[in-house]
């Protein structure tokens, strides 16, 4: 995504109060969503009594590496507090940049998988190692280049490193590498919105077929995980849009701290998601004794004969 420029941070100094607090709030979310995140995905690897596909935990991944940034710089985000050290900065403008297109491709990694998985399970088929390794590594590896590079590029221009105007985080003044992450998040969102619609399309023709794939088949991907990664898909496109107006002349000062807060709750978004699905609550209800899945998805608790007698 495309990042705030063309004003001067001088600019924001009369709004010193609400700076704060959008700061504030922006590093609370992007710390909510990263330990939710975490308990979530640790959860999944942890209980055998959840089940998802590969590409899941890439994904849950890519949304916990998009909340890392502003740790870097905390204390150092307004004009007020002393600056961050340049080592500190260029890292975490490195990782700034990185993590936008790392959340796209993991995206797309992830409904590229569900779209083979059921394709190819109503055909008794299934996904190709190959194809799984592809869908797999391509959003670390494209993590870990767009990193690189722009730790590069930082490195060697150290006068390009610097704080952005908003203080939320470090960043680049040169347009390269904000062109280039953007049109990686364009090119990934859109494909994404492409294969939901070909899902969806899929599901239309084969409903019945799919329904009973679900009852028979314990390596078929769910249908509420199809629904929430779809509904969650759709949030990025927001962030899109909004990633251009920070182009638009004599914008308003006060949008980039909104603009910067929506991006931070995109994963404490994709926590409250992913995080109710009914198995990971049933790992949770620790009180619980036992629980079962029954063949649409839903959670059967049972509780034990000495709870349920009535007094």
């Amino acid at each position: 995504m495309l990042f705030p420029s063309g004003f001067s941070v001088h600019s924001l100094r009369g709004q010193d109060n609400a700076l704060q607090l959008a700061v504030m709030v922006f590093n609370i979310l992007s710390a909510l969503g990263f330990f939710f995140l975490a308990a979530i995905l640790l959860t999944a690897l942890l209980s055998s009594r959840v089940r998802r596909v590969s590409t899941w935990y890439g994904y849950i991944l890519a949304w916990m590496a998009f909340c890392i940034p502003p740790s870097l710089v905390i204390g150092h985000q307004t004009h007020l507090d002393s600056p961050p050290s340049f080592q500190s900065c260029v890292v975490d403008s490195a990782l700034m940049y990185a993590s936008r297109p790392f959340a796209g491709f993991a995206t797309l990694s992830l409904v590229l998988q569900m779209y083979l998985n059921v394709s190819t399970r109503l055909k008794h088929g299934e996904v190709g190692k190959k194809w799984l390794f592809g869908l797999i590594a391509l959003p670390p590896a494209m993590y870990l280049f767009m990193f690189l590079w722009t730790l590069a590029v930082g490195i060697n221009n150290p006068s390009q490193v610097e704080l952005e105007p908003t203080g939320f985080y470090c960043h680049l003044n040169n347009p390269v590498p904000a062109i280039v992450g953007a049109a990686l998040v364009v090119f990934t969102t859109s494909l994404a919105l492409i294969v939901e619609g070909l899902t969806v399309l899929l599901l239309y023709r084969n409903w019945r077929a799919f329904r009973i794939l679900q009852r028979r088949d314990e390596h078929a991907v769910s249908l509420s995980l199809i629904i929430r990664v779809s509904v969650f898909a759709i949030l990025p496109i927001a962030g899109l849009a909004l990633s251009f107006t920070t182009y638009v002349p004599n914008l308003p000062a006060a949008f980039f701290p909104a603009y910067n807060i929506l991006l931070a709750s995109f994963p404490a978004a994709a926590a409250i998601i992913f995080g109710s699905q009914m198995d990971i609550l049933g790992v949770w209800m620790f009180w619980r004794r036992s629980y079962e899945m029954d063949s649409e998805g839903k959670l059967d608790l049972r509780h034990s004969t000495t709870n349920s007698s009535s007094a």
